[in-house]
């Protein structure tokens, strides 16, 4: 009952400072769609490498990763950490471009750039819908996150269910308030959350455990396989190893909250810089839940649910004060991408698909839209989310394989003059119709992600039909 206590103070005291940024980013922000949706351009490179390190930072990153390591071994670090710091390659060759073409032409969102380049409002209609609708699973798991920590958090006094749809509520009014410059002072809050609630998650359950090394010798001796490749059941082939690197790389700078960010920053030295800085905390911080879900293997720890084992362990061997912290930092980490990819996906459908006829301001509609995004997000959460699959590999099945087929097209659209424009539709409607396809195990994948043969369909068709249109 006294964590209880404890974490709703803790949890009272951070949605205060959400919703109270929120309200004064909103005194500080102009009544024009350039200030509220990109925050005027002016972001420097501290709060640019803040807010992409937490946009990006979400539920996999305290649940998934402890609970895919927990199953599969420390091959998951080598997967994420050196695949995530890798695509901050692909944020420079793509973001450079991004931001000069958006302050150039004043691009507000993806599908605008994309589309004003071939010169088609098809093109950018379908560049648009494969976005929100590949995007809607990743907003939702952020809640699903949610609603788990606060659910364990309560010994199930709170249903995951109830505490998905509070959160989500919650990122719903700051994002109404602050925009785009309300989400980025939030981030630099939330990075700072995670990144200490981490650390302070590692020392103290390592240390509870006899250090590092005791930590890691238990683990071994419980399942030596797990040190090893290919990892725990034979997960991390040569294959998985390729499609992740490959997943990243094409998946990462498609997410709409990421690329939008790419039109913030206040010059290209602030984009350099973040970018440069960006793998060095992944590959920091990415370590230490991978370590916690180990480690649990050492110390008998079963769970109901693998995504519940960093919450689980920091409950068991750390002090009550420092659990609810850490369980703070989870949503945090959660939250900051949440309320990024609502301003996002809302800032796209509010710009992009401009209806005359309707007498609204473009912000206010961005905002209706907000509300919209919220509660599908919500019904989203109570119909889909199989707790079997998990977090992780919800997202790969969904929204990360559904954005990498975008990146071509991308690619494409900034450094290929040859690109047309059915190309590029054609290249995208391939990709979804194989994911699909291979979702539904009609085709053998080979040991690879499906992502990785939906990438390789979608280049193959964009340079045919770019050559023979």
């Amino acid at each position: 009952m006294i964590r209880l206590i404890e974490f709703l103070f803790f949890l009272l005291i951070y949605f205060l400072i959400l919703i109270l940024l929120g309200i004064y980013a909103h005194r500080r922000t102009k009544k024009n769609a350039q200030d509220y949706f990109l925050a005027n351009r002016t972001f420097g490179p501290i709060l640019l490498l803040f807010t992409f390190a937490a946009t990006n930072f979400s539920a996999f990153t305290f649940l998934g990763f402890a609970g895919k390591s927990y199953e599969s071994g420390f091959g998951q670090y080598g997967i994420m950490a050196f695949g995530t710091g890798f695509m901050a390659i692909m944020f420079y060759i793509i973001g450079r471009k991004v931001w000069k073409l958006g302050k150039m032409r004043g691009y507000i969102t993806p599908p605008e750039l994309i589309g004003d380049i071939f010169n088609s409002k098809l093109l950018k209609i379908i560049f648009l819908l494969v976005m929100v609708i590949f995007t809607i699973p990743y907003l939702a798991t952020q809640a699903i996150g949610a609603g788990l920590i606060i659910e364990n958090v309560s010994n199930s006094l709170i249903t995951w269910q109830i505490g998905a749809i509070l959160t989500m509520l919650i990122i719903m009014v700051y994002v109404l308030f602050g925009g785009m410059r309300g989400s980025g002072w939030t981030d630099v809050i939330q990075g700072i959350l995670m990144i200490s609630a981490m650390l302070l998650a590692v020392i103290f359950v390592s240390n509870s455990l006899g250090g590092f090394e005791n930590a890691n010798l238990m683990a071994f001796k419980a399942r030596p396989d797990l040190f090893i490749r290919p990892g725990g059941g034979n997960y991390f082939t040569p294959f998985i190893w390729f499609s992740f690197m490959l997943l990243w790389l094409f998946a990462d700078p498609m997410f709409p909250q990421i690329f939008s960010r790419f039109y913030t920053a206040k010059n290209e030295k602030s984009l350099k810089y973040s970018i440069i800085f960006y793998p060095i905390i992944v590959s920091f911080l990415f370590l230490f839940p991978v370590l916690i879900g180990v480690w649990a293997l050492g110390v008998g720890i079963i769970p109901n649910q693998n995504d519940m084992i960093l919450p689980i362990m920091v409950y068991t061997y750390a002090p009550s004060y420092i659990y609810s912290f850490v369980m703070i930092g989870a949503l945090a980490a959660l939250m900051s991408t949440a309320d990024s990819q609502l301003l996002s996906l809302s800032t796209m459908l509010s710009h992009d698909l401009k209806i005359k006829k309707i007498k609204i301001s473009e912000i206010n509609l961005a905002r209706m839209l907000i509300i919209i995004l919220s509660l599908f997000s919500i019904i989203f959460v109570i119909t889909n989310y199989d707790p079997n699959v998990g977090i992780m590999g919800t997202l790969v099945k969904t929204t990360f394989s559904g954005l990498a087929i975008l990146c071509p097209t991308t690619i494409a659209a900034l450094y290929w003059k040859k690109a047309t424009k059915w190309g590029c539709i054609f290249s995208i409607l391939a990709g979804v119709l194989a994911i699909f396809i291979y979702d539904l195990n009609l085709i053998q994948t080979f040991g690879f992600l499906s992502a990785v043969w939906a990438i390789l369909i979608s280049i193959v068709v964009l340079i045919f039909v770019s050559y023979i249109k």
